[in-house]
């Protein structure tokens, strides 16, 4: 623990710190002017360094004011994949403007490789003569020597078993090919749940309660499209609070910019126009502000206006096998309640909009209308719970109702034995084991004290991000493929070209080390990841530009990082796209679904009037999915990228679950098959082992060609979407931009992206 040069090392497994206390620390408030008492404030960071420099930030104390002898007392579990030769503890002194650095103690990754525990009192190393000396705990455990289970541990809500749950793809999945031509366990036609139908009928037959958050709740929505004159969700909800169910809450993310001189704000969440609905009714609807207590009224309005409560949620009673007693029901995932996400597998640019979508119109990504489309496509996964499981989802609400409004406590329902079977359980094969996960923090949500041992903390304040936590468990423990889709994928920015200190969660990193394993050992091993071609937006805006930087950032260290590794295995025939694969979807459309009246010319040279001259147009993968071998999915409202996974940005949640019976075959199988059929047209035989190089190449070929087709100005019609991500992958890693699609098709704006001078990184990242 000195000033020994350390050699590089990686560490991949989980860091236990006890950051206990400190003595004789010197005085750097000391001045003519200081009272008695006004002494340094100390606080502590732990840092990875690199090459001498800096790489990462893992934990800061809160800071003790006034006190050359401080307690923290505080314990914390960081998950590691980093190479790095050392850790450092910065004893600082928190200053009005900055901080002042007091001294340091310094570890070095051999010491941690060791596995023992280190601890006792060290000398602070620093430029004066006494710095002091502080007291710590250290104990670092790889992960080979971790016990890996299903169940993620240390987690505020534990594995719940004889769980029922269901999957969707998209709010409306009609049981139509491609769909039935992939089978089910019991070699039938796979049967497709219906979202937005099962949320109307699970309303309907609520008698105690319904419960709803959401970024986005727009009450004249209509869930169901039959064109039978369709009641709304506000109506519905409003009749049933009419008729008898006692309790009829919603939760809306109150968007700052929106308010009652400017409704629509800058999201278009619908939240001033839903509270204002409800407002004489018996539904009770609260706007939720995302805030942070004890801060400057700089740092809250930051907060404020730029993170989300991005949680969404439907929680009802349901006729319970005790016909005297109700149980609890919930879906969850990534779907929200709002205008644009009505969508089938078809993702329709024109067809639908004056019938399903004649009251629904929504692009998000450039500038039109109904009359001129097209209409934004949008794919998404959700999901439904019944069970214990149920009681987790219903306890977040609580948390967060009881935390926003205190004095609108006693609107809740107030659960009882006498009421709910709260033991309901599933006796059958198809039973799951769920696990409910979050990213919250305590200016959001009330911990109870049974919680705290399980959630983290920094400068002092509460946070639960144990969604990353079972990211990264569950592809430590992945054995043959990983699948996944997501709105965005940034991150582990300590280890980008440019190394970034604002992205730092570990899920790239961990896939591109699970992908290396797996070379080294020569295992078969597969990742498919799925996301949109641009995020949502002007893909020539500085934000969107930003966010795609920082995306290509990630894409280019993993891509580097495996080809260094095939080339270090000497695998001379083999390509990092072997290994890892992005798509994108697309839709290219045609003429012959146009509507037969009602549409008008759009402005010419714009992106409306360049979708409907080329039929073409990207679907908007909003979906926040991951599949490990076909026998664990993780379904939530969580995007890839240090918003949703920190904890302490934006507010999330997820389940992870799996059939403990129906491993080799179960319905994460059979939904993954299904959504694979819908996204690339058809089912395919090289989609039943994902594993293997074959299914890769299928994949890969399929996505090359519908990539082809999409650049050309007049592309042939397709139902097939799924399209290789536009960019150059090289053998040895490197990437780059195609020479023949530097910008986006159709709405322009550069594919590598560009980096902002101006937008606050916790923005973009």
């Amino acid at each position: 623990m000195g000033r020994t040069k350390y050699t590089a090392d990686l560490l991949r497994g989980n860091l236990y710190l006890y950051i206990i206390e400190a003595k004789d620390l010197p005085n750097l408030d000391a001045s003519l002017f200081s009272r008695k008492k006004d002494v340094s404030d100390p606080h502590v960071t732990v840092e990875t360094y690199l090459g001498g420099k800096q790489s990462d930030r893992l934990a800061k104390t809160k800071t003790i004011d006034d006190d050359l002898n401080p307690r923290w007392l505080e314990k914390f579990e960081i998950e590691l994949c980093h190479e790095l030769d050392s850790i450092k503890f910065m004893i600082k002194d928190s200053d009005l403007v900055k901080s002042e650095k007091i001294g340091s103690v310094t570890v070095s990754a051999e010491d941690l490789k060791k596995g023992e525990e280190i601890e006792g009192w060290f000398t602070i190393d620093g430029s004066r003569k006494n710095n002091g000396s502080i007291r710590l705990s250290i104990h670092f455990i790889s992960k080979e020597d971790q016990i890996t289970s299903y169940e993620v541990p240390n987690c505020v809500y534990p594995m719940r078993i004889g769980c029922s749950m269901k999957m969707y793809h998209n709010a409306h999945a009609p049981a139509v090919p491609p769909y039935t031509d992939v089978k089910d366990r019991h070699g039938e036609a796979y049967k497709p749940n219906q979202l937005w139908i099962e949320i109307t009928e699970a309303i309907e037959k609520a008698e105690k309660l319904i419960y709803i958050c959401g970024w986005a709740v727009k009450h004249d929505l209509t869930l169901l499209r039959s064109g039978n004159n369709d009641e709304t969700l506000g109506e519905q909800l409003k009749r049933k609070a009419a008729s008898g169910v006692i309790s009829v809450l919603v939760m809306v993310w109150d968007e700052a910019l929106s308010n009652e001189v400017y409704p629509p704000g800058m999201m278009g969440t619908h939240d001033e126009q839903t509270f204002n609905y409800f407002r004489t009714t018996n539904v009770q609807c609260v706007k939720a502000p995302r805030s942070k207590e004890h801060a400057n009224a700089l740092e809250k309005k930051f907060v404020n206006t730029t993170f989300t409560h991005h949680q969404k949620c439907v929680i009802v009673d349901a006729a319970g096998d005790d016909s005297n007693r109700r149980k609890l029901v919930a879906f969850q995932g990534g779907i929200d309640l709002t205008d644009g996400r009505w969508d089938t597998f078809e993702h329709p640019l024109y067809k639908t909009l004056f019938t399903e979508h004649k009251d629904d119109f929504y692009n998000g990504i450039c500038p039109t209308t109904q009359q001129i489309g097209p209409r934004e496509p949008w794919n998404d996964q959700h999901m439904y719970v019944e069970g214990k499981a149920a009681y987790d989802i219903l306890d977040n609400f609580v948390a967060r109702w009881s935390k926003l409004d205190p004095d609108k406590r006693n609107f809740l329902y107030n659960i009882t034995d006498a009421d709910f079977d709260m033991d309901w359980h599933n006796d059958n094969e198809d039973n799951w084991n769920m696990q409910y996960f979050r990213s919250i923090d305590s200016n959001s949500v009330l911990f109870n004290i049974d919680q705290l041992q399980h959630v983290k903390t920094k400068k002092g304040r509460h946070y639960d991000d144990s969604i990353q936590k079972a990211y990264i468990h569950h592809i430590r423990k992945a054995k043959r493929f990983i699948y996944i889709e997501n709105q965005y994928f940034l991150g582990s920015s300590y280890s980008w070209k440019i190394p970034h200190f604002k992205c730092t969660h570990l899920i790239p990193m961990e896939l591109t080390l699970r992908i290396i394993e797996a070379i080294k050992k020569n295992e078969e091993f597969r990742v498919y990841i799925v996301i949109p071609i641009h995020p949502e937006g002007d893909p020539k805006s500085a934000p969107v530009q930003e966010i795609l930087r920082w995306q290509f950032y990630t894409m280019q260290m993993m891509y580097k990082k495996i080809g260094a590794a095939i080339q270090d295995a000497k695998l001379v025939n083999a390509h990092p796209t072997d290994y890892l694969s992005f798509f994108c979807l697309t839709k290219r459309d045609s003429a012959n679904n146009l509507p037969q009246s009602g549409l008008i010319q759009p402005v010419p040279h714009t992106p409306p009037d360049e979708c409907r001259r080329s039929f073409r147009f990207m679907i908007y993968v909003h979906s926040k999915m991951a599949i490990f071998d076909d026998e664990y999915i993780i379904i939530g409202s969580a995007n890839i990228n240090e918003r949703s996974m920190s904890g302490r940005r934006d507010s999330e949640m997820a389940f992870g679950g799996y059939q403990p019976n129906l491993l080799d075959n179960g319905d994460v199988r059979t939904h993954r098959l299904a959504v694979w059929a819908a996204h690339c047209g058809k089912h395919m035989e090289e989609h039943l082992n994902p594993s293997s190089m074959q299914c890769m190449e299928a994949m890969k070929w399929l996505g090359q060609e519908n990539l082809t087709e999409y650049l050309k100005p007049h592309p042939f019609p397709s139902d097939s979407h799924l399209m290789t991500y536009p960019l150059y992958v090289e053998k040895d890693g490197d990437l780059d931009e195609l020479h023949s699609c530097e910008e986006f098709p159709v709405t322009g704006g550069r594919i590598m992206g560009k980096a902002s001078m101006f937008l606050p990184n916790r923005l973009t990242t």
